[in-house]
């Protein structure tokens, strides 16, 4: 009896011990760095920014506030890729990209933070729905970016305009590389036509 449970604890010692020396994959980090090249600021005198616009924090669901690379592959799952992450939470570097391109469109005097302590003229609110990649039945897939912006008059407190925004790339990878070039591409759209929308 003393020897079968010495042998039970030996076999157990040795399987913790192969699953400790087991080498894990690296985390692989992923950026969003979307192509601006085609935002032209304004070269029109007549047009000289005077608004300043505030840019809000963006809700969201408690997910995209996390550095998990999402992924959908049934009607109400979601997963994250294992070995995959974001280099910084999706709500964080989108405001840093809206900042950044709204400030090149040279449309305002300045963009400003949610954080700053100035005053400011007007207001972009967002809420950010969806930011994953979708896996279909047919096994393609898609990045899919859905936010939903409210421009308010800081004056008035007055909601000036409404726009949601949707956008679906297909990725060419079933993987977190796909996932994460299809919401770059998404997300230079979205962008894009965010200076458009404002304008």
């Amino acid at each position: 009896m003393k020897n079968s449970g010495f042998l039970l604890l030996a076999v157990l010692f040795i399987g913790i011990s192969g699953c400790v020396t087991e080498k894990l994959p690296p985390i692989s980090s992923y950026k969003l760095f979307p192509d601006l090249d085609e935002i032209h600021p304004l070269l029109i005198a007549e047009q000289k920014p005077a608004n300043i616009l505030m840019l809000g924090r963006i809700h969201s669901m408690h997910a995209f506030n996390g550095t998990d690379i999402l992924y959908t592959d049934a009607q109400y799952g979601q997963n994250s890729y294992a070995y995959s992450r974001w280099s910084d939470s999706p709500t964080t570097m989108l405001l840093l990209i809206f900042q950044e391109a709204l400030e090149k469109s040279g449309r305002y005097m300045a963009v400003v933070p949610y954080s700053s302590q100035s005053k400011s003229d007007l207001l972009l609110e967002s809420t950010l729905f969806d930011f994953s990649h979708h896996i279909n039945d047919d096994g393609t897939s898609d990045g899919i970016l859905r936010m939903r912006f409210d421009l308010i008059d800081n004056q008035t407190k007055r909601v000036i305009a409404t726009w949601d925004f949707v956008s679906s790339v297909p990725a060419t990878q079933l993987n977190a590389q796909g996932a994460a070039a299809a919401l770059n591409k998404a997300v230079s759209i979205l962008t894009l036509d965010l200076i458009e929308w404002l304008r």
